[in-house]
């Protein structure tokens, strides 16, 4: 295995293969956390140090009448947020875990859960971002989850459908927005399918990694605190834009208006002011 200068073993690659997700140690320092909760800080109240390149974007989406905020591509717009994005060692994992040899940035975002419940409707619907991503190529493409506090179950952690990026048929899992969790594990066991489903509670300085294709989502937060998480989505450096002609929901992204075009006139996902190279593997050969 490559040494990619990072406390991972061969036996928490292979279970991340397996199982489609995988939870590291405190790998995030205080000062690097503080240091984002500030910026969101600073975001929540208007400021930002660049706009987007193109207004395609309110400041904040989701769904507000559910306690679900999202704010997208903050690191576009914070100087604090793209350095931490761009710090080690989070790209390492990414690279070490999806077997790619180098990984660009493909999407960030701030999701934000109000606190007390708010019912069942306060949940995250069970989805694959694979779904969201169909203009891309790959399929190896995957997703830091990083708390900005303490989460435990009641709060809402992040939840997960084990080994379930093994499944056929999950691509069409646009339901993000769609908060009947049981409906939507009663469509999968009709489809002969058996969700095994894992809350995965975090500390501060925790980060879930999951794969495109894992299913997954969340449940409401019971406490009195808000539930800030981080998500950076990764894509492997053979990442490409490809014009399906099978399109469906999923298969135009945001990034599709940000992203410089290539010579045949589709989005270049490898745009260095969007899409930065994070991480590659040093040459062996030199």
């Amino acid at each position: 295995m490559p040494n990619f200068g990072i406390d991972i073993s061969s036996e928490d690659i292979a279970f991340y293969r397996a199982h489609g997700w995988w939870v590291s140690g405190a790998i995030l320092s205080d000062e690097l956390l503080d240091n984002l909760v500030y910026a969101v800080a600073r975001y929540a109240v208007g400021e930002a140090d660049r706009p987007l390149p193109k207004p395609i974007l309110p400041r904040w989406t989701g769904a507000p009448e559910r306690g679900v905020r999202q704010a997208d591509y903050l690191s576009l717009q914070l100087n604090t947020v793209l350095e931490f994005v761009c710090a080690p060692p989070l790209p390492q994992f990414a690279c070490a875990l999806s077997g790619a040899t180098e990984v660009r940035l493909f999407h960030d975002q701030l999701i934000w859960k109000e606190p007390g419940g708010l019912g069942a409707q306060a949940s995250v619907g069970w989805h694959t971002d694979r779904a969201y991503w169909q203009s891309c190529t790959s399929e190896q493409m995957l997703t830091a989850w990083i708390p900005l506090q303490d989460t435990t179950a009641e709060m809402g952690s992040l939840a997960v459908w084990d080994a379930s990026h093994l499944w056929a048929n999950t691509d069409d899992l646009h339901t993000f927005d769609q908060p009947d969790l049981q409906r939507l594990e009663d469509l999968a066991r009709a489809r002969n399918q058996a969700p095994k489903i894992l809350v995965l509670p975090l500390r501060r300085g925790q980060v879930s990694f999951h794969h495109c294709r894992l299913v997954h989502g969340s449940y409401p937060n019971r406490t009195l605190t808000p539930r800030l998480a981080f998500a950076i989505h990764y894509q492997d450096g053979n990442n490409q834009h490809t014009a399906r002609t099978n399109w469906s929901r999923g298969a135009i992204h945001l990034n599709d208006m940000l992203c410089r075009s290539r010579p045949d006139g589709l989005p270049d996902y490898s745009d260095p002011d969007i899409c930065p190279m994070l991480y590659s593997l040093p040459d062996e050969s030199t």
